[in-house]
């Protein structure tokens, strides 16, 4: 599997209701101060958390269960990681999306995929870290494990920081 953590999971009354993309600049807020704990999270949310033998997966979230199966081969940045997109799914309400039967199933789990990625990178990585460790690291592998984050995580990370400093040039522009 790699780096990527997978979940097939989505939010059907989200998936439903807006066919059309989020906002470009649509922001999860940072946490200011102290570090993000997804686990803290996760009990904030009242979710369960247990361990598994995962064998395709990092992570999976159980809806009916409000409850984040995390694979028990993993690394802690890995569990970090993978724990913090699934408290992602379980904040957007998002259902398994392999008990829906509609053509446009999977694309909705893949946005919600994408969506969990990038609010867990936005929570786990603040602008000010991810800027100060790009400053001196020579490699994204050294980044990650400075920021304590998968390369991935970063890498979606860094994605959104450039569409971020996208969308303020053309408030510059615009207005």
């Amino acid at each position: 599997m790699g780096g990527r953590m997978m979940t097939h999971a989505y939010n059907r009354k989200a998936a439903t209701a807006r066919l059309s993309p989020d906002p470009v600049c649509a922001r999860v807020p940072e946490s200011a101060g102290e570090p993000y704990s997804p686990l803290e999270r996760a009990e904030q949310l009242g979710l369960h958390v247990r361990y598994a033998e995962l064998s395709d997966s990092w992570a999976w979230w159980v809806p009916s269960r409000r409850l984040i199966l995390l694979a028990n081969r993993l690394t802690a940045v890995q569990e970090r990681c993978a724990l913090a997109h699934e408290v992602e799914h379980a904040h957007r309400g998002d259902v398994d999306c392999r008990a829906v039967e509609h053509p446009a199933a999977h694309i909705w789990g893949r946005r919600q995929e994408s969506r969990a990625d990038e609010a867990a990178a936005r929570r786990l990585i603040s602008t000010a870290a991810l800027e100060a460790a790009m400053r001196w690291a020579d490699s994204y592998e050294e980044a990650a494990q400075e920021l304590q984050v998968t390369e991935h995580m970063l890498r979606v990370r860094l994605r959104l920081h450039r569409r971020d400093l996208e969308c303020l040039d053309t408030l510059r522009i615009a207005g």
